[in-house]
């Protein structure tokens, strides 16, 4: 059954940094605390394993979904105003170390992650070229019922198929996002030197925002990632997008 979660206070520094990964008598445990937690074993997997999995978040906008902190770095401390996280906490899952094939131990995970009370639900999907993506398709409704949403990357947009550079195409492709859905996309962290240095020329009809920010990604020839994270606070989304270290 999904558990309920009410919100409250929690300190950040209860969370963990990483998500603990362990082998035992032929098992992977994966041991995350986050307010994100299926994101935090996603990038368990990928420290593990190398595999480039894109996240995204749903819009978390019920109460039961979230939980309230101090902002880091608030001007005003003494206030204590309160900053808006995804209500996530800790979350376990395991699988057999064997021969790991990537589909299925996503598949595991998101399974296992649906099932745990964290809020969200999520899917995940395969694209072109074997790349998965675990996106978030549900969360809480203003009832507190677990409600299937209108997932942010799916909206077709129209792109003109023209040289750009890569962080001009990004920011393209979030701009139309936001006038299909009416909700900001702002970019947030990324490898800015690389994104700006990199040309793309990307573009078609009516295509799905996802597919043509894989595209972009790709076209710099490294293995780029992306983390769609919704922000409780303003109701919109940062999009992060990292380069892999390839030290597997």
């Amino acid at each position: 059954m999904y558990q309920a979660i009410s919100q409250t206070t929690r300190e950040t520094g209860s969370y963990v940094k990483q998500a603990a990964i362990s082998e035992i008598a032929g098992t992977i445990h994966i041991v995350a605390d986050s307010p994100r937690p299926l994101e935090q074993t996603i990038d368990a997997l990928q420290q593990k394993y190398g595999w480039v999995v894109d996240y995204e978040d749903p819009q978390f906008i019920s109460k039961l979904d979230l939980v309230e902190t101090a902002k880091p770095g608030d001007p005003a401390p003494d206030l204590n105003l309160p900053a808006l996280l995804p209500g996530g906490g800790p979350f376990k899952v395991e699988f057999p170390a064997v021969s790991p094939e990537e589909e299925k131990i996503l598949q595991i995970v998101v399974d296992s992650y649906n099932r745990s009370g964290n809020p969200g639900r999520f899917e995940l999907r395969k694209g072109q070229q074997g790349a998965f993506f675990v996106v978030g398709a549900q969360a809480r409704d203003g009832a507190g019922q677990i409600s299937r949403q209108q997932v942010l990357l799916d909206v077709p947009i129209t792109l003109a198929a023209r040289k750009r550079t890569v962080s001009n195409t990004v920011n393209l492709i979030c701009r139309k996002i936001a006038e299909g859905r009416r909700i900001a996309v702002t970019v947030g962290v990324s490898p800015r030197n690389l994104l700006d240095h990199n040309d793309a020329t990307v573009g078609g009809t009516r295509v799905s925002a996802r597919e043509l920010l894989l595209q972009t990604l790709r076209s710099t020839r490294h293995n780029l990632y992306w983390r769609l994270l919704f922000d409780p606070d303003s109701k919109g989304y940062f999009l992060d997008i990292h380069s892999l270290r390839t030290s597997f």
